[in-house]
């Protein structure tokens, strides 16, 4: 393998396994909500799927209070008010996620081992701002990272402005670059100007993610070192198909995925591990 002087990490499902973390932690979220509303849970979990498509994520901070049903049972209060109501379902999302949000093995002791010899780490996500910072300072990661390139921030208010104001002072900002709509995997050109804005050339640089068809596409064509963690693609089907059900992909998003997949399959890696600490071994 060619010395390395960059790796860029993709984070869901390469450092710790998203799926399994936000699924249940979401439905525990709206099974308590569903009790405190009095709804019918398929009707809310319909209105949670067009919250999450309106606004092209599945992790729209606070969708719930944009949901029809809430909005119509609580007609006349306001946002501050209706948070307060439905406080316990919040509650018992955040107790869910302790649970269950974890970093794969030897996460944390891999990137100190890269760090100290001297490769740069970046992350490079998909997923807003606001859950990125969220996950980087539960797990503690975010200290291994000198840029993290993320989406932009959601277009939502946080019910608690104090709560919000102290939520944002506590992440080290100055290392976020907030990537436009259209800045998207796998298009070369976004890896290509992670690479430029770091000073470092493609042929110096690694990407380590989970997606053949979006991260080890995205490297092959920008000339990267591709490396496929192949751990992170193996998921749970049962959870999979609870998070389509509350998806934000269109029709369009799943004939898009079906194309790159299509694309995907004549690509190879140019390292498979088996774990993320197996870039000890080869770094």
């Amino acid at each position: 393998m060619k010395k390395i002087r960059l790796l860029v990490c993709d984070l869901d499902n390469t450092l710790y396994n998203w799926v399994s973390y936000f699924v249940p932690s979401f439905y525990s979220l709206a099974q308590k909500a569903s009790e405190i509303i009095q709804c019918d849970i398929e009707q809310l979990l319909d209105d949670f799927r067009s919250v999450h498509q309106t606004h092209h994520d599945s992790e729209h901070p606070f969708a719930l209070l944009e949901t029809r049903t809430v909005l119509e049972t609580y007609k006349g209060k306001s946002r501050n008010e209706i948070a307060e109501i439905l406080d316990p379902a919040f509650h018992i999302f955040n107790k869910t996620r302790k649970k269950t949000l974890t970093s794969y093995a030897e996460v944390p002791s891999t990137l100190k081992y890269l760090m100290s010899n001297n490769i740069k780490i970046v992350a490079h996500t998909e997923s807003k701002l606001h859950a990125v910072m969220d996950r980087l300072r539960r797990l503690e990661l975010e200290q291994y990272f000198s840029s993290i390139y993320c989406r932009e921030r959601a277009d939502s208010k946080h019910p608690d402005s104090e709560a919000a104001k102290r939520f944002m002072t506590s992440f080290p900002l100055d290392k976020v670059i907030e990537l436009k709509k259209h800045q998207v995997k796998p298009d070369p050109a976004v890896l290509l100007a992670i690479c430029k804005h770091e000073e470092t050339p493609p042929d110096k640089t690694a990407y380590i993610g989970d997606s053949m068809a979006r991260d080890i596409l995205m490297a092959k064509n920008a000339k990267v070192y591709a490396i496929w963690a192949k751990y992170g693609a193996a998921i749970d089907m049962e959870q999979y198909k609870k998070l389509v059900r509350i998806s934000h992909w269109t029709s369009e998003d799943v004939q898009r995925e079906i194309y790159l997949k299509e694309q995907a399959k004549e690509i190879k890696p140019d390292l498979t591990v088996d774990c993320f600490s197996d870039l000890k071994k080869i770094m």
